[in-house]
């Protein structure tokens, strides 16, 4: 029913004496019916008409509290329960120009004795009572005291919709549905987002917000509107010459909506939210197979099929950006345009790198896909092609450049990156791999789903692409092993010298260089750590605390491959034990006490 004819209805029913029925309004979460409700019964300066909300009454008594609380809503207290506002009240109350002692009157009396004419029950699908308790009490306003009585709700939510339907017979006489004004909701929405470019681009994209909120299909439009201004805020920190990309833009805008909706809305978690990467068919090797992605994430991006719902193939919301904008609120202005520039969406062609420009190659002008071309060629000569992620994505993309020439020699085009791969490690171009908490791991490109993904591209590999790919890991792990000696110079230093920054290199959620997750303490000198960590013990307590307590963490820890430190932890316990017993047998039993307290798992 539109609001118009909604609004005729309400003041119909206000007008009836007696009606011996109740007036439903129903309609969707964040369609404005309480709005609605309000303005017509101007039920908050009308003292013959009283507001009630029912959110989480879970008692027959909590339900009469609803009533004084709101006949007095000066009496309410965040967190209070209803009898210890009571309590609050016992000196005295007034309702409706009369005081009343609460230590003398019982609150249902007062309750139900000073009652206005028209009640209005809010939230009946967030009440906990049992439908037909609650059925009960209504009616008994509707049948017993003849009041006028308007209950909002939206049915659809209800968790006992049988009971709440088979109800309406006997209580509810009219039933006034309402549909969410998406128009007028739009016109108003742009007084409630702050001026700037993102107000602007979202101005200019009408059509597309309307089609995304009509795929969500939820019809709240509240979440439409706090996704709105939080999409504005993030188009906000994008650089203007960004926006000129006008189909990435509606990419980004509509992925971010859809994202933001189901996010706020309860279809989607955190952990969803965490792991975009995770959705859809991927495929690791022939007998390595993982199940498919959480359904929710499946069912947006089948709601949503022109969004970057999963992101790993063609991103245009990266994975972290999108987590941080959307679940924390906050992206920093500096790493939101970094991440979108990684994405190559929102820059000009000649600003791409050639291995973005080669995988565009059927958009590229012809001159500009040979220059590419030649580039590539020309680098790879020179073995400048060095990253690891880049020479994979070079190959996809020409391998898929070959699948629509008919002079083409797949074979041959893998054995040429495959010996460049070796020329490259013979060169001592191949870097190490160094194991890191950023997306991409060690070897700077993320193959932990299936796809080979790379700076906001990826492709699913066939045999042929795993081969080189694990022919780089072979060759990046071999570098890191022959690196190992100067990881652990590093290392030593860093506890010596600055030991917080050691700390770093083993905590999870640190970016950059970590071994958090990487076995690398069991090649560290036994002799020499324990030494520093003694020297650490006489200088600062504390200190010598938060390693061990480090240490202690990670030896609780289930990581198979950590397994391999074993060893070392108990080796490193009888050094500290012979090194503080040959200073003295009271030194020896301080360090005894500081390894069971602070070095052992508990």
């Amino acid at each position: 029913m539109p609001n118009t004819a909604a609004k005729r209805v309400i003041d119909t029913y206000l007008l009836r004496k007696n009606p011996d029925y109740a007036l439903l309004v129903d309609a969707p979460f964040g369609s404005g019916k309480t709005h609605l409700v309000k303005q017509v019964t101007n039920c908050d300066a009308d003292p013959t008409r009283l507001y009630v909300t029912l959110y989480d009454v879970q008692s027959s008594d909590a339900f009469d509290w609803a009533l004084v609380r709101a006949i007095n809503p000066w009496s309410e207290e965040a967190n209070a329960s209803w009898a210890a506002r009571a309590k609050e009240l016992a000196s005295g109350i007034q309702v409706f120009g009369c005081t009343v002692d609460m230590t003398k009157v019982n609150i249902t009396e007062v309750a139900l004795r000073s009652l206005p004419d028209t009640l209005i029950f809010d939230d009946i699908e967030r009440c906990s009572l049992s439908h037909a308790q609650l059925s009960g009490k209504i009616n008994r306003f509707v049948e017993h005291q003849r009041k006028r009585v308007i209950l909002i709700a939206n049915s659809d939510a209800h968790k006992d919709k049988d009971a709440f339907d088979a109800s309406r017979e006997k209580l509810i006489g009219q039933v006034i549905t309402l549909r969410p004004k998406l128009e007028a909701t739009l016109a108003a929405s742009w007084s409630k987002i702050s001026a700037g470019q993102g107000l602007d681009v979202l101005k200019a994209r009408r059509e597309l917000i309307i089609r995304t909120f009509q795929e969500a299909g939820h019809q709240n439009l509240r979440l439409l509107l706090h996704s709105m201004r939080d999409v504005a805020t993030m188009l906000d920190a994008m650089e203007p010459k960004m926006l000129e990309h006008e189909q990435s833009v509606d990419y980004l805008t509509a992925t971010f909506l859809a994202l933001h909706m189901a996010y706020h809305g309860g279809v989607l978690s955190k952990e969803d939210m965490r792991n975009r990467q995770r959705l859809g068919r991927r495929i690791l090797s022939k007998v390595n197979k993982i199940e498919d992605s959480p359904d929710a994430l499946k069912s947006l991006q089948e709601t949503h099929p022109d969004c970057n719902i999963e992101a790993g193939y063609n991103d245009v919301l990266p994975e972290k950006m999108g987590y941080f904008w959307i679940v924390e609120g906050y992206f920093d202005r500096d790493l939101t345009r970094e991440a979108l520039r990684e994405t190559h969406k929102f820059s000009d062609p000649d600003e791409q790198p050639d291995w973005v420009r080669l995988w565009k190659w059927h958009e590229q002008p012809l001159p500009d896909l040979e220059s590419a071309v030649r580039s590539i060629a020309e680098k790879r000569k020179q073995c400048e092609i060095t990253e690891p992620g880049e020479i994979l994505q070079i190959f996809g993309a020409e391998q898929f450049i070959a699948k629509h020439q008919e002079s083409s020699d797949v074979k041959a085009l893998t054995r040429k990156w495959y010996n460049y791969i070796c020329d490259l490690s013979k060169a001592g171009k191949i870097r190490p791999a160094i194991p890191t908490s950023e997306r991409g791991g060690r070897y700077g490109f993320s193959w932990s789903h299936g796809t080979i993904a790379y700076h906001g591209l990826a492709f699913e590999p066939d045999r042929r692409a795993m081969l080189l790919a694990r022919r780089l890991q072979f060759e990046m792990d071999s570098a890191f092993e022959r690196n190992t000696g100067n990881i652990c110079i590093k290392l030593l230093k860093l506890l010596s010298e600055e030991p917080s920054e050691f700390v770093k290199y083993f905590t999870y959620n640190e970016a950059g260089e970590n071994y958090s997750q990487t076995p690398i303490l069991h090649r560290l000198p036994l002799e020499k750590f324990a030494s520093i960590l003694l020297s650490l013990f006489d200088e600062n307590r504390q200190t010598a605390r938060l390693i061990a307590n480090t240490l202690s963490q990670r030896r609780l820890g289930h990581n198979a491959e950590l397994a391999l430190e074993r060893p070392w932890f108990d080796g490193l316990e009888k050094k500290l034990l012979e090194q503080s017993g040959s200073k003295s047998g009271l030194y020896a039993a301080q360090v005894s006490l500081f390894i069971s307290r602070d070095l052992k798992p508990s």
